[in-house]
């Protein structure tokens, strides 16, 4: 088969994240091209990009080819010829050959059977399942917390957390939902395949479309679920992803119905005293407010105490709180504008709210108070879990 370099080289950056390092079977950490396609896998993940030059079939070693590829001539034409484990290749100018699995060897690219399909915004899903993504829990101990819920309904709903932290947000996007499949989840690996795929394929232009209207309409997903698994099909692309079995967590009930206290500030002067505090807190800062002002305090036992003030605007009267501070920081980081920080007890979750951004509940941590501050109910230690 012949292949523009260029064209190639796309396609091998497109299946990139999908390709494992290192495999149980060696044959996963190559490339297939077939009818047309080329096609990555690692058992987890399936992605197929359509390829209309992959006539015949061939299997590419990953990293060596998409290294080589790098230094050649985008625009010149690849000649790929296999025979048996060997794959040819040819260029104006060079050539290379790399021991390869026969195609024969290669998983079959998987099949869903589809309970529920439909096309969907995916300008405001894609991005919504990565940023709550980054709220799933890492450890596999609480294997339904690995993943990005989804549940469907007339809003669709998407969440992530990971015991200490939770992330939730409704969508203006239908998707209908039958007896036995209410909602899934989606490991964070295909979240974030997903989207690099989403962020790298680029948009297909309708006949006769300007290109002001190419840029500015919405992309649409074709979203199937059954069997266990999700396919995601938009332009060439085409990923299927194993789901995490088993249920959610409820997490609409964690989320308070009403916070008596709120405390609005810049989210950049936030993120900026809790930078500046950050060397002394050991793993909490702590916020006192009254009604025009923030105090934003670390204290160490064997360093001291930094603190840094900061205006707000209050309602429910002054109140304190201490939270984990990297939480904190990984929530600031990169915002503007407004921040709204809700509390409905001492021992409740801390929530954040952000213009279009998810909903954030983070667990406050039990801290020891000066003794002339007045009495705190005990607080959860970082150990309880609000996800149970």
């Amino acid at each position: 088969m012949q292949i523009k370099v260029r064209k190639l080289r796309e396609a091998l950056e497109l299946l990139g994240p999908v390709v494992p390092k290192k495999a149980t079977l060696p044959v996963l950490t190559n490339v297939l091209l077939k009818d047309g396609k080329a096609m990555a896998t690692d058992l987890e993940i399936a992605v197929a990009l359509e390829l209309p030059e992959a006539e015949g079939q061939c299997v590419l070693p990953y990293r060596p080819v998409a290294d080589l590829l790098k230094r050649v001539p985008g625009a010149g034409t690849l000649t790929l010829e296999q025979e048996g484990k060997k794959l040819n290749l040819a260029w104006p100018g060079g050539r290379a050959s790399y021991d390869a699995p026969e195609p024969e060897d290669y998983p079959p690219f998987p099949k869903v059977k589809a309970r529920v399909e439909q096309a969907v915004d995916g300008d405001t899903l894609v991005p919504a399942l990565l940023q709550v993504a980054d709220y799933c829990a890492t450890k596999e101990d609480r294997p339904v917390l690995t993943g990005v819920a989804l549940v469907l309904g007339e809003n669709l709903e998407v969440a992530g957390a990971d015991g200490f932290r939770l992330a939730h947000r409704t969508l203006s996007i239908a998707f209908p939902a039958v007896e036995d499949l209410q909602e899934v989840i989606i490991p964070v690996r295909a979240v974030r395949v997903l989207a690099h795929l989403w962020e790298k394929t680029p948009r297909v232009a309708p006949l006769e479309s300007s290109l002001i209207a190419v840029v500015t309409a919405r992309r649409q997903l074709e979203l199937a679920l059954g069997n266990g698994q999700l396919e995601a099909r938009f332009g060439p692309a085409t990923l299927i992803a194993r789901l995490i079995q088993g249920s959610p967590p409820n997490y609409r009930q964690l989320i308070p119905e009403d916070t008596p206290q709120k405390v609005r500030v810049m989210a950049p002067d936030f993120e900026r005293a809790v930078r500046q505090v950050r060397e002394m807190a050991k793993d909490n800062v702590r916020l006192i407010w009254s009604e025009t002002e923030m105090t934003v305090r670390a204290v160490s036992e064997d360093k001291g105490e930094l603190e840094v003030v900061i205006p707000v605007e209050t309602d429910g009267g002054p109140g304190r709180t201490a939270v984990n501070i990297s939480y904190l920081l990984d929530y600031l980081r990169g915002k503007e504008g407004l921040v709204t920080m809700g509390i409905a007890g001492p021992t409740s979750p801390i929530l954040f709210l952000h213009s279009a951004s998810p909903l954030v509940l983070i667990m406050p941590m039990s801290v020891q108070w000066p003794s002339d501050e007045a009495d705190r109910p005990e607080e959860p230690s970082e150990d309880e879990e609000p996800v149970d």
